[in-house]
C-alpha cells in the first residue's frame, strides 16, 4: 500500500523580484510552475498514490490540476492547511507532506527516502542531508546546515508524518514554525542543555530525535536522504540556480 501526499503551494515571494506571481508555488521555470515539477515527481514515484494540492484562494488552477485528485483552498497557517489536507485525504496512519518550491525534486528521491522509511517503525519521518551530498550534486548552493557530532546535515523540504500525531501537535508544530528565526525561544522550546550541545556541535543525530520524540510525545526520527530534497526557493539566487540546473539536467 502507498502513500498518499499533500502538496502546499503557498509560500510568499517577499525575497524574491518576480511580478504578477503571488506565491512561490506558481513561479514558472520553462513555462512550467513549480508546483507542477513537485507533482510530476510525486507522480513518477510508484509508493505515491493520491496527490491533493493546497492553493491560497488568490491563483487559479492551471493545467497542472488536472495531474492532481483533488485541488483544495486554504489561506490559513501552514499547519492549518495541512489539516485542511488531512481532512480531504484521510489517511490511514502516514501520509506525506511536502512544500511545492522544490522544482528539483525527483520520483527516485522520494521513492528512496519512503523505502527507507517502511524499513524504521516511527510516526514522523524527516529527511536531512549532508553538506558533502548537498556540495557533490549542487556544488555552489548556500542552504543553513546544523553542525551535529556526525557532520553538517541540512533539512528537507517534505515529512512523512502520522495523521494522529500530526493533530495532537497542530500546536506545537505551528509554534515550532513561527519561532524558526528566533534562537532564543527556540532554545526555550527545545531546551537550553539540548541547545548549548548543539551549538558546541556535541549534539548527535540520536539525541536530536529523541528530543523530537519527548516534544511530540511520539517517535520521530531523521532519515539521510538524497540532495534533490534540499533545494527549495527562497531567494533570488536560488531560482536563478534551479533554472540553470533544469537546463543541465534537460542537457
Amino acid at each position: 500500500m502507498g502513500f498518499d501526499a499533500l502538496v502546499l503551494a503557498g509560500g510568499s515571494l517577499k525575497s524574491i523580484s518576480v511580478k504578477n506571481v503571488f506565491t512561490k508555488g506558481m513561479l514558472e521555470i520553462d513555462g512550467k510552475p513549480m508546483v507542477e515539477y513537485t507533482i510530476d515527481a510525486l507522480r513518477d514515484c510508484p509508493e505515491i498514490e493520491r496527490v491533493a494540492v493546497i492553493i491560497p484562494s488568490s491563483v487559479s488552477p492551471g493545467e497542472w490540476a488536472k495531474k492532481v485528485d483533488k485541488v483544495l483552498i486554504g489561506d490559513k497557517s501552514l499547519t492549518e492547511n495541512t489539516h485542511t489536507g488531512a481532512v480531504y485525504l484521510e489517511p490511514d496512519g502516514l501520509f506525506l507532506v511536502i512544500s511545492a518550491d522544490v522544482p528539483l525534486i525527483t520520483g527516485s528521491a522520494i521513492e528512496k527516502f519512503l523505502k527507507k522509511c517502511r524499513k524504521m517503525e516511527a510516526d514522523l519521518y524527516y529527511p536531512i542531508i549532508s553538506r558533502e551530498e548537498m556540495d557533490r550534486k549542487f556544488p555552489g548552493t548556500k542552504r543553513t546546515y546544523a553542525h551535529l557530532k556526525e557532520g553538517d546535515f541540512t533539512g528537507g523540504n517534505l515529512v512523512l508524518v502520522d495523521s494522529g500525531t500530526f493533530e495532537k501537535n497542530r500546536e506545537f508544530f505551528e509554534n515550532l514554525y513561527s519561532l524558526r528565526k528566533s534562537p532564543f525561544m527556540l532554545a526555550k522550546v527545545l531546551g537550553f542543555r539540548f541547545v548549548l550541545r548543539f551549538l558546541l556541535g556535541l549534539a548527535t543525530i540520536s539525541e536530536a530525535e529523541e528530543k523530537l520524540s519527548t516534544l511530540i510525545n511520539a517517535k520521530g526520527i531523521t532519515v539521510v536522504s538524497d540532495a534533490e530534497m534540499g533545494i527549495d526557493v527562497d531567494k533570488d539566487a536560488d531560482l536563478i540556480y534551479v533554472k540553470e540546473a533544469i537546463h543541465k539536467r534537460r542537457g
